[in-house]
């Protein structure tokens, strides 16, 4: 099997499964992208969820696994956070088409995301529970807040700007690179407003 070969059948997948979903995606059009013919990609995947599963991991699991070393390098709730906005909006950034993808596959097939590994595995809520534990105890924020909420605010704030990107562009006439710095400034304004909504009132 051509590493080569099989790196471009992912990225023309990547592009038509994140425009198109798994139902509206062709593997005719994915050959084509790939230049390759149907026949040489049924060689490498036979089916068309077998290469549609392998690209959802390769789209999904990247933030994951980026996330996931975050917590090992020792740093406070506050740094780590900053991080995480950071690394979410890199792999946006990077492969904006993914809170669409996700959201087709919501609608499409459920089981097939929470089948993938990363998602079984991830246990970033757990880790971020301990965080938020010991800074409470050390009386850096008030909030009551479980990791899987306060994950759920950073994918939110970070997925929403991406996923209406288009319709925000439209209304408000920006050009291709305001957009970019429309979204590039967010961050800072994403980090602090998480920080200061589970810091809570102190003096």
């Amino acid at each position: 099997m051509s590493q080569d070969t099989k790196e471009k059948i992912l990225r023309a997948a990547e592009a038509v499964f994140h425009e198109n979903g798994l139902r509206g995606a062709r593997t005719t059009l994915i050959a084509e992208k790939a230049g390759i013919s149907r026949t040489m990609l049924h060689y490498y995947y036979r089916t068309k969820t077998a290469l549609f599963q392998e690209v959802a991991q390769n789209s999904l699991g990247h933030f994951i696994r980026h996330a996931q070393q975050l917590f090992e390098n020792g740093h406070g709730l506050r740094v780590l956070i900053e991080q995480m906005v950071d690394i979410l909006c890199d792999v946006l950034e990077e492969k904006p088409g993914i809170p669409s993808f996700i959201v087709n596959i919501l609608n499409e097939s459920p089981e097939m995301l929470t089948g993938l590994a990363f998602v079984k595995e991830e246990g970033i809520p757990a880790l971020f529970d301990q965080l938020l534990e010991e800074a409470r105890k050390e009386k850096e924020i008030t909030a009551e807040i479980s990791g899987e909420g306060l994950l759920l605010n950073i994918y939110g704030l970070c997925a929403i700007p991406y996923l209406t990107a288009p319709l925000i562009q439209f209304k408000t006439g920006r050009t291709n690179a305001e957009m970019i710095g429309f979204l590039k400034e967010r961050r800072t304004m994403i980090k602090a407003f998480v920080w200061n909504g589970i810091r809570g009132n102190q003096n």
